[in-house]
């Protein structure tokens, strides 16, 4: 038996999703593990920004009702195996390895070898694999990069595709603009499907639409409004949820799954506990908000929570990001909001300098350290440009410590 950490030192981290064949292939590795995606309820979401929240509303509401629920999303910020779980715990490592060798005796029996999977493909596969033996109501699973290519698509028949907001990022890889992106990803759009959006640029519902119409699957009109105050939740995306399209997504998921079978009350219930690290996560004792913020549209939901706290002037940054993100753009959004700027170099081998960032930088695990030193009364710090970013700075330490959302 192999270890874990041999596992993740075996594995292939090259993105494939240029690859116009490789959905072929991976259907091709799905065929002889059995198709355990056959065996289960799919909800398959994607889109720019948002796709976690949505994912942690709906399972944790599911979960409340007594549901069985598996969640597959990346990025992992602490924990590689936080990417896969059941009712909110972790695949074990044990497990995870058991399955790996499958995947990898699969590999080897019909004559490829084990790298001849992305790192990313083996995780969809396990998480597929762990969900179908452990018998899971429903299964929500999250694309990786795009649609069209990634590996997310093998799955045939999902019973619902969900879009978050569709922007830019990931250009170098799923097109240059708004339209090229959302054709990329509505290709996940399946045969008799149920296709769920929230509210989109006309250029890019028109293309869901159409894909929707194309596969014969069958789009799904929201019907919902919500009142400032009908719901809360401890979720971080930016606002009180009772103003977010997020919300109103989820709730489309949830009418699809189960029609009116789940109360108010355990709606409430489980939106209570629906906690989402690193998504404008706040430590309120602290003075201290931690987001993922890497392309334009998260960035920009950061400033405006910044500026709605009247905080503008009064942050110091910590700021870290990839060289292959929008970073001019996520630069000149969050700067003009920082009293001072710390420039740091995430753990990755596509991280941009720190240096390209600010003249003062700081190693990862001093930023914060030097960043409360540094805080003048009535001022926050911020730690925002890259999930690698979050792990450098705040370690998982902050996990166990009280933290909320920005509202």
């Amino acid at each position: 038996m192999m270890t874990y950490e041999e596992v993740l030192a075996e594995m292939d981290h090259t993105w494939r999703v240029n690859d116009d064949n490789r959905i072929a292939f991976l259907r091709q590795v799905n065929d002889w593990l059995g198709n355990p995606d056959q065996s289960l309820r799919i909800v398959h979401v994607t889109g720019t920004n948002g796709k976690g929240t949505v994912i942690e509303m709906t399972s944790s509401i599911l979960a409340e009702a007594g549901y069985a629920v598996g969640t597959f999303t990346s990025p992992a910020i602490f924990d590689d195996c936080e990417q896969i779980q059941l009712n909110h715990k972790q695949i074990p490592k044990p497990n995870f390895v058991a399955l790996y060798q499958i995947i990898r005796d699969v590999l080897l029996t019909h004559g490829y070898s084990a790298q001849s999977l992305s790192a990313f493909e083996y995780w969809t596969f396990i998480a597929l694999l762990a969900f179908s033996l452990n018998n899971v109501d429903v299964a929500i699973i999250e694309a990786g990069m795009g649609g069209k290519n990634d590996a997310t698509h093998l799955i045939a028949r999902p019973g619902v595709v969900a879009f978050t907001e569709i922007s830019l990022d990931h250009m170098q890889w799923l097109g240059e603009t708004v339209t090229e992106i959302a054709a990329n990803k509505a290709a996940l759009i399946m045969p008799g499907s149920y296709v769920v959006s929230a509210t989109q640029h006309p250029d890019v519902s028109r293309i869901l639409k159409g894909r929707t119409a194309l596969m014969k699957a069958n789009w799904y009109t929201s019907l919902c409004q919500l009142q400032p105050d009908d719901v809360r939740a401890n979720i971080s995306d930016g606002e009180k949820l009772g103003h977010d399209e997020n919300m109103c997504l989820m709730f489309q998921i949830l009418n699809i799954l189960t029609g009116d079978k789940i109360s108010i009350k355990t709606k409430s219930l489980g939106l209570a506990k629906a906690k989402l690290f690193g998504r404008q996560t706040v430590f309120k004792d602290e003075s201290l908000i931690v987001d993922g913020a890497h392309n334009r549209g998260s960035a920009q939901k950061l400033a405006d929570i910044i500026a709605k706290w009247r905080l503008s002037g009064k942050v110091i940054l910590i700021l870290g990001m990839l060289e292959d993100k929008e970073t001019d753009i996520i630069q000149e959004t969050l700067a003009p909001h920082a009293r001072h700027i710390i420039g740091v170099t995430p753990d990755n081998p596509r991280a941009l300098p720190g240096d390209q960032i600010s003249s003062h930088t700081e190693p990862l695990d001093k930023a914060l350290e030097v960043a409360k030193s540094m805080r003048q009364p009535g001022e926050w710090i911020v730690v925002a440009g890259s999930f690698y970013t979050i792990k450098g700075v705040i370690g998982d330490e902050y996990l166990a410590r009280e933290w909320d959302a920005a509202w």
